[in-house]
C-alpha cells in the first residue's frame, strides 16, 4: 500500500479514536433514558420549586375575586396568565398589573377567520367606536368578569306574533332604532340600564338630566374616554329617544 495511502488510514483512524473519546467524555450519563435529552433534567425540574402557583394559592388572599372569576367567563384563564408567576409573591411585593391590554385582551378576541364563532371577537379598529384604538379594555371590561353588565338573556321567540299592520311596524321600527342606540350601552350600564357594579346605572333617572348628562359628553364639557366617543355620533333626536327609553325603565336615579 502506498505510504500516502497509510498516513491518511491512519489519520482518519486517530480522528474516530478521538470523536468517539470526546462524545464519551462531554456526553451526559442519562442522555436518552427516556428520550432524545437529558434524563436527570426531569428529575431535577421535579425538585426544584414551581414557578407557578395556581388559582388556588391566589384564593387565599383574593377570595372576594377568586369568586368573581370562577362565576366569569375567564375561568379557563388561570390568573398567573396575565399577572405572571406568583412563586415569591406575596414576599417579593405585589404581582404585575398588564400595562397594555388591547395588546393582552386581543391575543385571545382579536377577531380571525379561524377563530370559532363563540369565541368573542373584535375589529380593533372599530371596537368600542371606529377609529378609536386609543382605548384600554379596562376602562369598559371587568377582566375577572368580562360578562358583567353584558348583553342580558336572548328574546322569546316571536313565531307567534300578531299580524303586522302599520302601528306594530312602526312600533317595530322603533325598537329595532332603540337596540342600535343602546347596544353601545349595554356592555356598561347593562341590557335594562340597571347595572350599576361598573358604571351609573341609566333605568329610572329623569329624562332632562339624562339629556343633559349626554349633551355634555357629546360636546366634551364632561370627560369619559367611552362617553365621549360613543356620544360625538349622536344626533339630538338619538339623544331624546335614548333618555325615554331609560327613564321609563324600573329602577332607582343614579347615586
Amino acid at each position: 500500500m502506498p505510504a500516502h495511502i497509510v498516513r491518511l488510514v491512519l489519520l482518519l483512524a486517530a480522528f474516530m479514536i478521538l470523536a468517539v473519546a470526546a462524545r464519551n467524555y462531554m456526553l451526559d450519563p442519562s442522555y436518552y433514558q427516556f428520550g432524545n435529552y437529558r434524563g436527570d433534567a426531569v428529575i431535577e425540574l421535579a425538585a426544584g420549586d414551581p414557578q407557578f402557583r395556581g388559582p388556588a394559592y391566589c384564593r387565599a388572599c383574593h377570595a372576594e375575586r377568586h369568586t368573581e372569576w370562577t362565576a366569569g367567563a375567564h375561568r379557563s384563564v388561570k390568573c398567573e396568565v396575565c399577572h405572571g408567576p406568583a412563586r415569591e409573591h406575596p414576599a417579593a411585593g405585589p404581582l404585575p398589573k398588564p400595562d397594555d391590554t388591547v395588546k393582552l385582551c386581543t391575543l385571545c378576541h382579536e377577531a380571525m377567520p379561524g377563530r370559532p364563532a363563540a369565541q368573542p371577537q373584535i375589529v380593533i379598529a372599530e371596537h368600542p367606536v371606529p377609529h378609536d384604538g386609543a382605548l384600554q379594555c379596562l376602562t369598559c371590561h371587568n377582566p375577572h368578569a368580562p360578562k358583567i353588565g353584558g348583553q342580558g338573556e336572548p328574546a322569546a321567540d316571536q313565531s307567534a306574533a300578531t299580524p303586522v299592520t302599520a302601528e306594530t311596524a312602526a312600533t317595530a321600527q322603533i325598537s329595532a332604532r332603540l337596540v342600535v342606540l343602546t347596544t353601545p350601552c349595554a356592555p356598561c350600564h347593562g341590557a335594562d340600564g340597571r347595572n350599576a357594579s361598573m358604571s351609573a346605572a341609566l333605568a329610572g333617572n329623569q329624562r332632562a338630566a339624562l339629556v343633559r348628562k349626554l349633551q355634555d359628553y357629546r360636546s366634551g364639557t364632561l370627560q369619559h374616554p367611552v362617553m365621549n366617543a360613543v356620544t360625538k355620533s349622536l344626533s339630538d333626536e338619538d339623544i331624546a329617544d335614548l333618555a325615554e327609553h331609560y327613564a321609563s325603565l324600573p329602577g332607582g336615579p343614579t347615586q
